[in-house]
């Protein structure tokens, strides 16, 4: 943020934290008490206070004197905007909010905890903004606010009931089967056999199976198919790419778009995926400020400026700093472990059972290398690992010497009786200096030691899920799905920390995702498989990222390219002028 004379400061207090320590702190070291004024005081209710307007930078000796995270003292952007909405005294600021358009799908872009969620609740009526006021208003109230603005209109139609929503919400994972129905039966008064939706969401083959028995992915294609069947105003995305492949994000990306702009209704899609994001979106708000503590919505760019502004870390009209550095795409070496040591290698494996048969081509893995793993769901991918690993024997072939596997799974379940501390503790020394470099700081696991595992977010479960991999003392790593509910920014730190991790202990780590932002970005390998999902797979042997992404995007018929400014991979619109050079000549994964 930027740092002027004038910069105002608020102080966020998380209560829960606030101990007899803090408060003593707090009350002592506040230079307006000191000078016989009101800064930090405790409330009737009990509860630590200061007000905004006597909040100054001096305070921040208070933030660092107390022995936790239970006050913390920032600069608002010089470019806050209106305050929309706050949850109570000291709590989360939002400023600024985005603008539906009918026809078109707004994109939302921004790092977890930042406030999208709560632009959401608001612009779907399920949530009244009170611009920072201790009462609740009311609708009316909002549309004066908003008067002038392109916002009134929708803000109108809220507050007259004209407004109908469908909302997708992040975690399918965890939706019940209400009624132990099938997915034809779910459906049923809103889809039918005929709709283009069965077809263009790839949901014909599992309209039979009950909601119980749906992968990830399966069920977050029903999410999206009941949400567009609905006739609706504002559709509402908060992450339709998880659990799905590659294939499928630009399956549902296009169909999302489609029913968007042929129904003449409005879409605000949230969204982390940068391919799936840009080519989604008509147009992108960025969402900046402190996690936890407060969010500003940017006034709107167009895809390709919000995507490489945000990367950037810099906006440009707004003049605002959003990270301290940009986020690089170096370019790929060729086989840059060509010369190191073969830790383990495996022969041609073959392995049949309940209608599908995986093919295995032999493959060898050299220490300290990122292997990255890609291919469309239910291809065998977890099969491959149980073989290398040993826990499942191939019908042709065998694996000589089988290295011990840790592995982190797709799904992390949540223990509600143990906390983070006590799981890291089963596995490993948590004192010890390597484990507290190499993962507890990297990762950000120590704030959340006295957490139960059931009480985490999914972005929270999902780095003590990879940590507790990488803790365990094992000789291959395989993690599957690092980037699910994790934001662009929390992506990039992880894939940088589990290269870094096999480079500095010298083990191999294999990595599936779905997001080529992470693969391009961790892998100096890639394993490709190929075939017909839930009847066969072939696993390619371990190649280059170059011929690996051209072989496995040939074999979908996608074409990617490198934006010019920041070197991310963007998908190229089918049938373009680019899609076409680049399949006719083969680079379905340009090199710059």
């Amino acid at each position: 943020m930027t740092n002027t004379e004038t910069e105002e400061y608020v102080a966020i207090i998380d209560q829960y934290e606030v101990t007899d320590e803090v408060r003593d702190i707090a009350l002592k070291y506040d230079p307006l008490n000191r000078s016989g004024y009101e800064g930090f005081h405790v409330t009737d209710e009990g509860e630590l206070h200061i007000d905004d307007a006597d909040v100054m930078a001096e305070h921040k000796l208070i933030e660092k004197k107390i022995p936790n995270d239970a006050i913390k003292i920032l600069p608002l952007p010089s470019a806050s905007g209106q305050l929309v909405h706050q949850y109570g005294d000291n709590g989360f600021r939002l400023h600024n909010l985005p603008a539906p358009v009918e026809g078109e799908v707004v994109g939302l872009l921004g790092r977890n905890g930042i406030g999208k969620s709560t632009a959401l609740q608001i612009l779907a009526g399920n949530s009244v903004p009170n611009f920072g006021a201790e009462e609740e208003l009311n609708w009316e109230q909002a549309v004066t606010s908003f008067r002038g603005t392109t916002l009134q209109t929708h803000l109108e139609r809220l507050r007259d009931g004209e407004i109908t929503t469908a909302y997708k919400q992040q975690r399918v994972d965890t939706l019940p089967d209400e009624d132990g129905g099938t997915v034809q039966e779910r459906l049923a008064g809103r889809v039918n056999d005929s709709d283009p939706l069965v077809d263009d969401l790839r949901l014909r083959p599992i309209l039979k199976r009950s909601l119980a028995d749906l992968s990830g992915g399966e069920r977050q294609r029903v999410a999206i198919a009941l949400t567009l069947a609905t006739d609706a105003d504002l559709y509402l995305f908060d992450e339709p790419s998880s659990f799905l492949d590659i294939k499928q994000r630009t399956t549902v990306a296009r169909a999302i778009h489609k029913h968007v702009r042929e129904s003449s209704a409005a879409a605000l899609v949230v969204e982390h995926d940068l391919a799936t994001l840009d080519l989604v979106s008509d147009g992108i708000h960025i969402l900046y400020g402190e996690p936890g503590s407060f969010g500003v919505v940017s006034q709107r760019l167009s895809v390709r400026d919000g995507i490489n502004q945000f990367l950037q870390g810099y906006l440009q009209d707004e003049n605002v700093q959003i990270r301290r550095r940009s986020i690089e795409f170096p370019q790929a070496l060729e086989n840059p472990f060509s010369d190191a040591e073969v830790v383990f290698d495996y022969p041609e494996l073959e392995k049949s059972f309940s209608g599908f048969s995986l093919t295995v081509h032999a493959g060898e893995i050299h220490a300290g290398e990122s292997i990255g793993i890609v291919g469309e769901n239910a291809l065998g991918k977890t099969t491959f690992v149980k073989l290398l690993a040993g826990s499942l024997d191939a019908d042709d072939g065998a694996v000589s010497v089988t290295p011990t596997v840790s592995y982190k799974p797709q799904h992390l379940s949540a223990d509600s009786t143990r906390t983070v501390q006590s799981q890291f503790q089963q596995i490993t020394d948590i004192r010890s200096q390597d484990f507290i470099t190499r993962l507890r700081d990297p990762f950000e696991i120590e704030s959340l030691y006295d957490r139960s595992l059931d009480s985490l977010s999914g972005g929270e479960l999902q780095r003590v899920g990879i940590a507790l991999c990488l803790a365990r003392d094992a000789d291959l790593y395989l993690i599957d799905e690092p980037s699910a509910f994790l934001d662009v920014d929390r992506r990039v730190s992880l894939a940088d920390q589990i290269s870094r991790f096999s480079d500095q202990t010298d083990k191999p780590v294999l990595v599936v995702d779905h997001d080529l932002f992470v693969i391009d970005r961790v892998a100096d390998r890639i394993t490709v498989f190929e075939g017909t999902s839930g009847e066969s797979g072939r696993a390619t042997p371990p190649q280059s990222l170059r011929d690996g992404m051209n072989a496995f995007l040939s074999s979908l018929g996608i074409t990617f390219r490198r934006d010019e400014e920041t070197g991310r991979p963007r998908v190229n619109k089918p049938g373009s002028q680019l899609d076409r050079k680049q399949q006719a000549s083969g680079e379905y994964y340009y090199e710059k």
